[in-house]
């Protein structure tokens, strides 16, 4: 006899993935057949991720910004946030000239 409950142990759930070898090979099979049909020049076709990557990205968002621009806004965005500290600074000086 408990004085308090005690939880049962989680359980581990594997459900193994099942593997045909035949469906495998038939598979393998199928693909040289392929690369045996297309025709033999490879050189023609060449896999570029990087630049299909690039291109959809452009297609979809635009042409990003250059780095002048990134960094002229960035002068820019410090410039104003010194200008809204300087203004918060003068404010609270003027707030506590009048309560004397």
């Amino acid at each position: 006899m408990a004085f308090f409950k005690l939880d049962k142990p989680k359980r581990f759930t594997f459900i193994p993935r099942f593997y045909d070898e035949r469906k495998e090979e038939l598979s393998e099979r199928i693909e040289s057949i392929k690369k045996e049909m297309e025709p033999a020049n490879d050189e023609s076709y060449s896999i570029n991720i990087k630049g299909r990557m690039r291109a959809r990205h452009e297609h979809l968002y635009g042409k990003g910004e250059s780095k002048g621009s990134k960094s002229v806004l960035r002068r820019l965005m410090i410039v104003v946030y010194v200008g809204l500290v300087l203004l918060i600074i003068y404010l609270l000086l003027q707030f506590l000239a009048n309560l004397k």
